[in-house]
């Protein structure tokens, strides 16, 4: 019994939950010049962070990548990524490559939170401070692991879904997941499904995994279609494939805009540029944002403080919001800032975990 309320005790100082609002601000004299020097060492070498991650494709990790690189290069030090296209031998090879660099850290989007664990062990052994990016490392701990907790982005669309649809006007639901060999795309869909599986008044009637593919979700939908052109809502995993079921819906005329009659009720993830569009032109009702900007904030500064010596909490975790038409243009959404233009994106004014008063210039 002492250890389990040791367990708890332990679990509850080590997580930080973020209920504050987050917002881009630039000091215009600085902005991301303001942290020269924040990723070089005493003698003027600069720490060199490298990054390992399971695909760079969707618009949520060509994000964080961009940001990330150019917050570090800002800060003075060096970036390397490498890509491992959910090839897990590929990644735990990657994880050799970046040891022999000798980086200053490691920082992982891994393909399976499993198997990248005997990686992650070496690395440690080894001296290397090693971080984890959304996907959650099993089996042996990291330094630092920033997510948002996947069940909630789940749960977020479930309670719109439960507030649009009555008993009048049942929920007939397709769910379309992520590769459900991952840890996040089984949290999206337990979140989902457990809030809503007691409410008399929604069925969901068929579950798909597309793989994060945009092809299989376009397929999945058509078929989904003929199967039961009841359908009346969709749950997609991922703004990644969010194109594949617009255009599916529009190949079985069922593209109609939020209001009128006929309309598919679509629930999304990320928030990315895409996604935000499909919500301005009234297909997409409701997105639970996944912010890479946000995470890529958070990740930075306790990096930056870990090298520094300063002590960092072993997890945070983010807090999403839902994004609708009502909030869709707002300048807290990542997917609003120009795209590519990572030099351009200010610093994010987050709660998170911020700098310590010493490293702020």
């Amino acid at each position: 019994m002492k250890g389990r309320i040791r367990k708890v005790a332990m679990l509850v100082i080590c997580v930080m939950l973020i209920l504050t609002t987050n917002v881009f601000a630039q000091n215009p004299s600085k902005g991301q010049a303001g942290l020269a020097g924040l990723a070089v060492k005493a003698d003027g070498t600069p720490y060199l962070l490298g990054m390992i991650s399971n695909e760079m494709r969707s618009g949520w990790v060509s994000a964080f990548i961009g940001y990330s690189e150019s917050l570090w290069e800002h800060a003075g030090g060096k970036f390397k990524f490498f890509v491992s296209e959910y090839d897990m031998n590929v990644e735990l090879a990657q994880m050799n490559d970046l040891l022999e660099l000798n980086p200053a850290a490691i920082l992982l989007h891994a393909s399976d939170s499993h198997g990248i664990a005997p990686g992650v062990a070496k690395a440690r052994q080894a001296g290397f401070p090693v971080f984890a990016l959304d996907v959650e490392v099993i089996g042996t701990p990291v330094d630092g692991f920033v997510h948002i907790n996947q069940l909630d982005l789940g749960r977020k669309d479930a309670e719109y879904v439960a507030k649009t649809f009555s008993a009048s006007n049942p929920a007939v639901i397709l769910e379309l997941t992520g590769g459900l060999e991952q840890d996040i795309a089984i949290k999206r869909r337990d979140g989902f499904d457990n809030y809503l599986k007691n409410i008399s008044y929604v069925q969901i009637v068929q579950t798909i995994d597309t793989k994060w593919s945009s092809d299989n979700a376009l397929k999945a939908v058509m078929d989904a279609l003929e199967r039961n052109p009841n359908i009346n809502c969709i749950y997609g995993h991922s703004d990644f494939f969010v194109q594949g079921i617009l255009q599916g819906l529009k190949i079985k005329n069922k593209l109609i805009p939020i209001g009128q009659k006929g309309h598919v009720v679509v629930c999304s993830i990320d928030a990315d540029p895409t996604g935000l569009k499909g919500v301005r032109d009234g297909y997409i009702d409701c997105i639970a944002e996944h912010s890479p900007v946000l995470h890529a904030a958070i990740l930075f500064n306790m990096i930056v403080a870990k090298l520094h010596g300063y002590k960092i909490p072993n997890e945070v975790v983010i807090d999403p919001p839902l994004v609708t038409k009502a909030n869709v243009d707002s300048q807290e959404r990542w997917g609003n800032l120009p795209t590519g233009k990572f030099d351009q994106w200010p610093i994010l004014n987050q709660s998170g975990y911020k700098l310590p008063a010493e490293l702020v210039k």
